[in-house]
């Protein structure tokens, strides 16, 4: 699935910086940081499939101005990382979208998504104490990307870094950043979806679509999201759906619209993981003046009607987290940090994977499974 969450952990060690939390630490905290040993990283030298991922050593990044060192307990894995490993032979390459910039330079560590514990601060930073338990998300954007969370530390700019709440683990934490941003970035930033609307998530069993199944249905939204498998099912039932469909079935899409309140035409807002095959078939389920938001899709080409769109006056609307301001980056985080706290978004965690393993995780990613990883 282009949305099921993955999450690394491994045996880290322990944090030569100490984890106090008094301002007052924070100068001594990162010249102790300035002689620290290496650490364990997932280093990638050359593009190409899984296998690139090599477990060493490397010098232990050290935060700069305005910039976070984080201790990190577990990293998240996400499509766009294995995307990145392809380089220029993957979906971001001429073959692809053609968007060279999302590839990194070699050599680097990846990751963009992770979650620890602060350990040391760079000048001028005042929002974070060292100690202080976050998750970040640094920008798919490589030219501002620091170094990697499949490392036992990691540094990124403070704007990238957000408070973790005490009930979220750090294997939750983990897979916060790309999917419950992608989600919330697309139902409320780019659909607008109203508390009175419906929304068909298509792929609701991976992470983006649990995100979004999950903020919907709390704000009263009729959910009705579609897995393939019983597990998966059922991990879309539990996130709040009204009711799930098996994208397996003939007839699921039938089904799906069926599945609506009555007087409902179709559909006002559909969320697509899928884009290269579902989005002709997405658009025989929306109603009059529908929105349907693209979260994922093969890099190829798909045959449309473009009057299809006209009798329903229907928007087709691509999302792209790059694309966001900083505005709208503190008011995603911002409100993700209040659903969590209400206990309204609860991050899925499928497979766990050592550090050791993290070319297991790039392959597993991949794979069509639900509910993180269950089928």
């Amino acid at each position: 699935s282009a949305t099921n969450s993955r999450v690394i952990t491994g045996s880290l060690r322990a944090n030569p910086c100490g984890t106090s939390s008094n301002n007052n630490m924070r100068s001594a905290s990162l010249r102790l940081c300035r002689a620290m040993p290496p650490c364990r990283a997932i280093l990638v030298s050359e593009y190409g499939q899984a296998d690139r991922l090599v477990l060493a050593e490397k010098e232990t990044p050290l935060p700069g101005p305005g910039q976070v060192q984080i201790r990190v307990e577990a990293a998240g894995v996400n499509p766009s990382d294995t995307y990145k490993v392809l380089g220029p032979a993957g979906p971001y390459g001429p073959s692809g979208t053609n968007t060279p910039w999302l590839i990194p330079a070699l050599p680097y560590t990846p990751g963009g998504d992770g979650a620890g514990v602060v350990s040391a601060l760079g000048d001028g930073v005042t929002e974070f104490a060292v100690g202080d338990r976050v998750y970040l998300m640094t920008p798919l954007v490589p030219k501002s990307f620091t170094s990697g969370t499949f490392a036992e530390f990691t540094t990124c700019d403070v704007s990238q870094v957000f408070p973790l709440p005490d009930r979220i683990s750090f294997t939750q934490g983990a897979a916060i950043g790309v999917p419950a941003a992608t989600a919330y970035r697309a139902l409320w930033q780019r659909g607008q979806l109203q508390p009175t609307e419906s929304l068909f998530v298509h792929g609701a069993s991976g992470g983006v679509g649990l995100a979004a199944v999950q903020m919907a249905a709390a704000a009263g939204c009729f959910v009705v999201g579609s897995a393939g498998s019983a597990a998966g099912m059922e991990a879309v039932q539990m996130a709040g759906a009204n009711c799930v469909v098996n994208h397996k079935a003939e007839d699921y899409l039938f089904a799906a619209k069926a599945a609506l309140p009555e007087g409902s035409a179709g559909f006002d807002v559909v969320l697509e993981n899928f884009a290269h095959i579902n989005l002709l078939p997405d658009l025989g389920v929306m109603g009059k003046n529908g929105r349907l938001l693209i979260v994922g899709s093969r890099p190829q080409s798909v045959g449309l009607n473009p009057r299809l769109t006209m009798p329903n006056e229907l928007d087709i609307r691509g999302v792209f987290l790059p694309m966001c301001s900083a505005e709208e980056v503190k008011e995603i985080h911002a409100e993700l940090f209040k659903l969590m706290e209400a206990d309204t978004l609860v991050p899925v965690v499928g497979l766990q994977f050592g550090l050791q393993d993290a070319s297991k995780s790039h392959v597993e990613v991949m794979r069509p499974t639900a509910g993180g990883a269950v089928g």
